[in-house]
């Protein structure tokens, strides 16, 4: 065999060495939770043709529910909301109702928090009737209800997330329910939506968006990087 082919052949398994060790040693991608990354990976692979299609698709996961039903993680969750609301049983009021009816948590916990500022003790005087609890659950709109069940926080949270529910069933959409919980459903449907009610929607779906980011940031990440550290692999 000729010295310059000896060469070569060197040099292609030199080549060929050094490329299976750097894929070997490259860090590999810590998973933030396996429904979430499918979703992502999903996402990722989309051909141009398929991104309006993803434009008009108007239902999304609630990656907050998806992380509070998984053993490894829910108590992440539970003490999240905990901090966010300054009660872990309104913390796990909500959760445990909003997971339970379908409703996206964070649009529950944004409701509460406009309603309420998360007190469960909060009463309102509307002249004709009041307004109490967590979720200002009206003495008109659930009669049967006792004083002191107004301000049970899950008696509260099963009663409130479940008219959330319906509001969101009957109006299709979460703008039009939120305008439904606020006004009604006889003054919405009359088209007779008033300003105010238009502010709440503003400031509910704000606060949504905020929620959304701030559990991203304290919940998700910070999961990312715990399994990076049990994994050893980079975040």
């Amino acid at each position: 065999m000729k010295p310059g082919l000896h060469r070569i052949i060197y040099v292609i398994i030199l080549s060929a060495v050094l490329a299976a060790l750097s894929i070997s040693c490259r860090p590999q991608p810590t998973a933030i939770h396996p429904d979430l990354d499918s979703e992502l990976l999903r996402l990722a692979s989309l051909s141009q043709e398929d991104l309006p299609g993803v434009l008009q698709d108007l239902d999304r996961e609630d990656e907050i529910a998806i992380l509070y039903r998984d053993e490894g993680t829910s108590q992440a969750v539970i003490a999240f909301f905990t901090e966010l609301t300054g009660s872990e049983a309104v913390a796990r009021a909500v959760l445990e109702e909003a997971d339970k009816d379908g409703v996206p948590t964070s649009l529950a916990f944004a409701l509460a928090y406009e309603e309420s500022r998360f007190k469960i003790r909060a009463f309102n005087d509307n002249g004709t009737s009041v307004d109490r609890g967590l979720f200002q659950l009206n003495s008109k709109t659930f009669p049967t209800l006792k004083v002191d069940e107004f301000y049970d926080p899950e008696t509260n949270a099963r009663h409130g997330v479940a008219h959330l529910e319906f509001c969101l069933r009957q109006a299709g959409n979460e703008v039009a329910a939120l305008a439904m919980y606020n006004a009604g459903q006889g003054r919405v449907s009359r088209n007779g939506t008033p300003k105010v009610t238009l502010d709440y929607i503003y400031r509910i779906l704000q606060y949504q968006e905020n929620i959304e980011a701030l559990f991203a940031a304290r919940v998700v990440a910070r999961d990312k990087a715990r399994l990076a550290l049990a994994t050893g692999r980079n975040p």
